[in-house]
């Protein structure tokens, strides 16, 4: 076993300053070292100076007395003198110089003997990791060579050392020091051809090391170059991409998925996931699957934007798991809006396709009924005539007969290509400055027929003081009639129909109510389509083509007006109410065409 290190005879003569350091792998070598390094210097009448872990101030005191050494010694403790010289966790020089050049002060009888000192404070830093600090000590310590003339001895335990990023530090510290003691493995040697056997197993193994060090090195850099294509290749594919941790939270998006949703990083990772579904079924169905350890393809969902609107994706998913633990999931997001809203447009294009070849086979059976009524009876009345042509009073009879059902035809042919001339964009409107009692003079006058035949009651009421309005005469009494016609219509024998006009700031507001059959909520919106019908009209033999209200909204359309249907429901009657502009844009407007 080693002697000691004897400090007398390390020092060089030339120099006044041995800075020396031990490493070692088991604290009792060490506490043999230090005591035997210590008893060489104070025996030869050096001052002594100890900064040590507590422990090992204690074990230290131990083994000098029962190595018979009487001669005392600074004991300091090395956890607070290291604290009492540090800034910020780094030696401060100021520091250093007051508190231990005036431990060496103190010691050296200001410099008149020399001093052998012991210190593990660089050994603290370095049990930290803080290599630097410790290195940065160790100058300081060789600057304070150049006052005071000691002999230092330094050690640090190898297990600090341990791992291939140490390298640099531990010959840095070699550096700073004069002598360098290896751990006790290697201070057994006894001979010098086993020290030189030694050292070439050592070069041998040092050799090995770097080669290992090289390979992993090249491990490590490619290593890092795939997990930057990875890294790459994740964050700008264009395929939405993030995971979701196993409490439902985004732990990591790619640029892709936080585009297609509007989202900066934090407004997105970091919050539970089911804060961006709009249905919480969904997300609680997909969560409840992947916990399960199913693998999700094409998983429907609607996703929430920064902008408030609403996008239609896929999602593919399964999850990562280690040792039976949830880690994390991998979904793939893919927006598919366009092709829901494609399929939900083409959706309602076929619906309103099949409710147009509805409505036209609804049509064509209420015009082949309407038709057939009048020409049943021109037919019948012109037999008559034919059979009984010397009776005038039963000819004057069917003449009526015919009138009246030709009126009836030419009313539904009119309607016919009054709806034609405004789909194609024809009609004439030839404005003026009419009377509005006037107006519903002639329009009660041509409905007056269906309403005595039916027994209704009409009762008007209209504005005390007489009342302008800017538009087309023959375009307003007919879709003012129409109103009429249409009340008499579905109302039953006996009821009764209001007209009524009032002027409301720059606007006319005419409403037709009765106490007929109503209409439900859902025709109140389409009674204005063309062809549209309560159910069971042709049955019910109304009459009608169902395009008088259609005629009507447009007309309205086109003196700038609006027109609303209004009902409390089936049974319950119904109320149209248009609103029209009492004056024109230009006043005296010789005509407007459509």
């Amino acid at each position: 076993m080693n002697q000691g290190i004897s400090a007398p005879q390390r020092l060089s003569p030339a120099a006044p300053h041995n800075h020396f350091v031990q490493f070692y792998e088991e604290e009792s070598f060490l506490i043999e070292e230090v005591s035997g390094f210590l008893e060489t210097g104070l025996r030869a009448g050096q001052g002594g100076v100890v900064i040590a872990t507590r422990p090992h101030l204690d074990q230290l005191a131990a083994r000098m007395k029962s190595r018979g050494v009487a001669i005392k010694y600074l004991a300091l403790d090395a956890d607070e003198t290291l604290s009492r010289i540090l800034t910020d966790g780094y030696p401060d020089e100021r520091l250093f110089e007051d508190v231990i050049g005036a431990v060496m002060r103190r010691v050296s009888h200001q410099g008149r003997r020399k001093v052998c000192a012991f210190g593990e404070m660089v050994a603290l830093l370095a049990e930290e990791g803080r290599h630097e600090a410790a290195i940065r000590l160790e100058e300081l310590w060789n600057d304070l060579a150049h006052t005071y003339a000691f002999g230092l001895l330094c050690a640090y335990p190898l297990k600090n050392f341990q791992d291939a990023e140490h390298g640099d530090s531990f010959t840095r510290i070699c550096e700073a020091h004069a002598h360098v003691h290896p751990a006790e493995s290697y201070v057994e040697t006894v001979t010098s051809d086993e020290l030189l056997r030694e050292v070439a197993r050592l070069q041998q193994k040092a050799a090995a090391l770097e080669n290992e060090i090289e390979k992993r090195r090249q491990a490590e850099q490619d290593l890092r170059r795939r997990e930057r294509v990875l890294s790459d290749f994740l964050e700008n594919a264009v395929e939405g991409l993030h995971q979701v941790g196993a409490d439902g939270t985004i732990l990591w998006a790619n640029r892709a998925e936080l585009e297609m949703l509007g989202y900066e990083p934090d407004q997105y990772i970091g919050h539970p996931i089911a804060e961006f579904y709009v249905d919480r079924e969904t997300i609680d169905d997909i969560l409840a699957k992947l916990a399960r350890r199913e693998t999700l393809y094409n998983h429907p969902a609607r996703l929430r934007c920064a902008d408030g609107s609403i996008k239609h994706v896929l999602i593919h998913s399964n999850v990562l798991f280690e040792n039976g633990e949830f880690i994390h999931t991998r979904c793939f997001t893919r927006d598919v809006t366009d092709k829901v809203r494609l399929e939900m447009d083409l959706q309602n294009g076929i619906e309103q396709l099949a409710e147009l070849d509805r409505r036209k086979d609804q049509f064509l059976a209420m015009l082949g009924h309407e038709l057939r009524n009048p020409l049943a009876a021109i037919v019948t009345g012109v037999e008559v005539m034919r059979r009984r042509s010397d009776d005038a009073d039963s000819n004057r009879r069917v003449l009526e007969i015919l009138a009246r059902q030709s009126a009836t035809m030419s009313r539904l042919v009119d309607d016919l290509l009054d709806i034609s001339r405004i789909s194609r964009g024809k009609i004439t409107l030839r404005k003026e400055t009419l009377q509005l009692a006037t107006l519903v003079e002639r329009a009660v006058e041509l409905v007056r027929p269906l309403i005595d035949e039916r027994g209704h009651r009409l009762t008007l009421g209209l504005p005390a003081e007489p009342v302008s309005v800017f538009g087309d005469d023959a375009r307003l009494v007919q879709l003012l009639s129409n109103l009429l016609h249409n009340a008499a219509k579905y109302t039953e024998a006996g009821g009764n129909i209001w007209l009524n006009a009032s002027v409301d700031g720059t606007d006319l507001l005419l409403c037709v109510r009765d106490d007929g059959v109503g209409l439900t909520p859902e025709l109140c919106e389409q009674v204005f389509e063309a062809f549209v019908q309560a159910p069971g009209a042709l049955e019910q033999a109304r009459g009608g083509l169902g395009i008088g209200l259609t005629l009507v909204r447009n007309l309205v359309g086109l003196h700038g007006g609006t027109v609303q249907a209004f009902s409390d429901g089936p049974g319950r009657g119904c109320e149209f109410v248009i609103r029209l502009p009492l004056r024109g844009e230009a006043d005296g407007d010789p005509g407007n065409q459509a």
